[in-house]
């Protein structure tokens, strides 16, 4: 029942210490992201209801901040994500179809959540008709982060079996070794 209280205690050393930062900065990243969209959608974009500039009327000059911290973030969940990815590849047996599945759902949510994102703080004309019905998108962007937050709680409860990178990759090679060793040579005088 309590998983972490079962968990063997990690080597601490550098890859730990990668990992780490890299599991860090992929939850502050989405943890900035998703609030982001959560005050916008709540406290800014309420006032921003029925005027001539959207853009103006949600940042009030501030926009380019808020647009920082969306490129910033998204860029740190792309490259932490892939690298958690890869790492999850590397380092454990082949994992379930299933959760390769639910990355894929997954990614694509994200990705959506980033369009979301940077159509609100964008001044491309696209970004504009975006800000023009702010509340949906940000209705359909925090809906999708909240689901992609779901999914990744899901695929933290899968089983993993790490990789022994000590064990022959082809079980073949193995059989094969074992049945070499335990071949005996009997001396002709005794198989009379």
């Amino acid at each position: 029942m309590f998983l972490l209280a079962d968990s063997p205690a990690p080597v601490i050393d550098a890859g730990w210490a990668i990992l780490l930062v890299s599991r860090v900065l992929h939850t502050v990243s989405a943890a900035i992201l998703l609030g982001g969209l959560v005050y916008l959608k709540h406290l800014v974009a309420p006032l921003a209801a029925g005027a001539a500039d959207p853009g103006e009327a949600l940042y009030r000059g501030r926009r380019t901040k808020w647009a920082v911290l969306v490129m910033a973030s998204t860029l740190f969940l792309l490259l932490s994500g892939f690298f958690n990815l890869w790492n999850y590849m590397v380092g454990y047996e082949k994992l379930p179809s299933t959760y390769h599945m639910l990355f894929g759902i997954k990614f694509l949510l994200a990705m959506f959540v980033f369009f979301v994102a940077a159509g609100t703080a964008g001044k491309s004309p696209m970004a504009v008709k975006m800000q023009l019905d702010i509340k949906r998108w940000l209705n359909l962007a925090v809906g999708a982060a909240l689901l992609v937050f779901a999914l990744g709680a899901v695929m933290r409860t899968f089983e993993k079996v790490p990789r022994d990178f000590n064990a022959p990759a082809d079980p073949a090679v193995v059989a094969e070794e074992v049945t070499e060793e335990t071949t005996e040579v009997v001396p002709a005088e005794s198989a009379e």
